[in-house]
């Protein structure tokens, strides 16, 4: 009988071993792979995956790729109300998306709670911050002092009630105070926007959609009210933050940057015409034309904004 790879670990241990690996890892596991990792022939795994099935049976899902012998572990396929390690990866790299818009404690608190996750799984590739995943946020804002107003603000788009919200515009010396009902959190261009409805001095909508920069309040006091009558949907899939009623634009794009255009959503209304010249004509649906036309602007010549479209030239 040839010498065992790890005399010092019983069969008993590399089973449980195996076990934990197909249990919390729903991927494909190959045989050699899980040989190297368990420190044992291919043939011990054979026996060891024998096992398993006698116990699990169906559960245990086998198959070849590329002649390599492969093993995967599915529970109520589609209903598992658990974590697989694949998953903790995901919210690892959501986490990193999030950095750039997230206040300190918030980032604190979620980093916390994947490392116990990640030590509850016993995935020693998530104890620490080891995902090569990274982004790079230009301009950021710091929201940690702002942390309070964004709790605040939540709260109150969950219970429907009525917000007085200083708020400090661009170009004004003073904060103005207005009564808003907050509905949702939008995070665009690296900074974050509390989407809503403001209400008269009755508590009832004006029909006026509305959006604020976080940053730019200074302060906010949730009332016990409760708005009166219906709130208009907020918008979340156009193109920017509400200023004023639909409209629909087209832009022309020139074959220079036609390619990033079409290669991104815009808004989820969005129409687009390939030109015979390589360019494109974009046309979409939004509330936010200061926005797009900025958006526009930065294109420079390659792009031309209009309100009528007759087709492609």
């Amino acid at each position: 009988m040839p010498p065992k790879i790890d005399p010092d670990t019983t069969p008993g241990v590399k089973l449980l071993r195996l076990f934990r690996k197909l249990l919390l890892d729903s991927r494909r596991h190959y045989q050699n792979d899980l040989a190297e990792e368990l420190q044992c022939s291919p043939q011990t795994v054979i026996r060891l995956v024998g096992e398993v099935e006698a116990v699990v049976g169906a559960s245990l899902r086998t198959g070849l790729d590329n002649r390599r012998r492969w093993y995967q572990y599915v529970i109520n396929e589609g209903r598992s109300l658990g974590l697989d390690f694949e998953e903790l990866r995901f919210l690892g790299i959501c986490r990193e998306m999030a950095s750039g818009i997230l206040p300190a404690p918030v980032l604190q608190r979620v980093d916390s709670s994947l490392r116990h996750l990640a030590l509850h799984m016993a995935d020693p590739m998530h104890t620490g911050k080891n995902d090569p995943f990274h982004f790079h946020a230009k301009g950021r804002i710091d929201y940690t002092p702002h942390t309070d107003h964004i709790d605040q603000l939540v709260d109150a788009a969950r219970s429907q009630r009525i917000c007085l919200v200083a708020y400090k515009a661009p170009g004004r010396e003073a904060p103005r105070e207005h009564r808003l009902v907050p509905q949702r959190m939008i995070a665009m261009n690296n900074a974050l926007y509390v989407l809503g409805a403001l209400v008269d001095p009755n508590f009832t909508p004006t029909g006026r959609p509305c959006s604020m920069a976080i940053h730019r309040i200074t302060d906010v006091t949730t009332t016990g009210k409760r708005v009166a009558g219906l709130l208009p949907e907020a918008d979340t899939e156009g193109f920017g933050l509400p200023w004023h009623e639909q409209r629909t634009f087209h832009i022309r794009f020139s074959a220079k940057v036609a390619e990033y255009v079409r290669e991104r959503t815009w808004a989820e209304n969005q129409a687009v015409e390939n030109l015979p010249d390589g360019g494109l004509v974009l046309t979409l649906t939004t509330r936010a034309e200061p926005e797009l036309r900025a958006w526009v602007r930065s294109f420079g010549e390659d792009a031309k904004l209009s309100d009528a479209y007759t087709g492609g030239e």
